[in-house]
């Protein structure tokens, strides 16, 4: 009995920690092509900031292009994608590439394998209880 009550709640946290997840919003092609290109300015003035034998000039067309290809993907994107709101960084993280089909095959392959200990736990408790 305790193992069908183990089961059933693991059964339930998972489903709701499943429909707690945020949906994926997908950006369309020319969305992502923007993104990508404010990325690569962005390395492009960190690489460029970092460097001691760069000039003034240079830093400042860097961290103007970078700027400048920022603000077109924002506009671009939250014009054809109401999805994508708020304002746009290049780099790392972020919420426009979220989790992929294998982290989630990961994350129910875990659920299901607590689930599955569990069950086993309780199995072996109660063997043990009858002895």
């Amino acid at each position: 009995m305790r193992s069908i009550r183990a089961l059933t709640g693991l059964a339930i946290a998972g489903a709701v920690l499943t429909m707690a997840a945020p949906n994926a919003h997908a950006v369309s092609s020319s969305c992502q092509k923007a993104l990508d290109d404010a990325e690569i300015a962005q390395r492009n003035f960190d690489t460029v900031s970092k460097d001691p034998n760069t000039s003034a000039d240079d830093k400042k067309n860097a961290e103007d292009e970078a700027n400048m290809t920022a603000s077109t993907a924002q506009r671009f994107c939250d014009s054809t994608d109401p999805a994508v709101t708020g304002s746009v960084k290049a780099g790392a993280g972020g919420t426009q590439g979220s989790a992929s089909p294998a982290e989630l095959a990961g994350g129910a392959a875990l659920l299901a394998a607590g689930a599955a200990g569990g069950v086993l736990m309780m199995r072996r408790r109660a063997s043990a209880d009858q002895r």
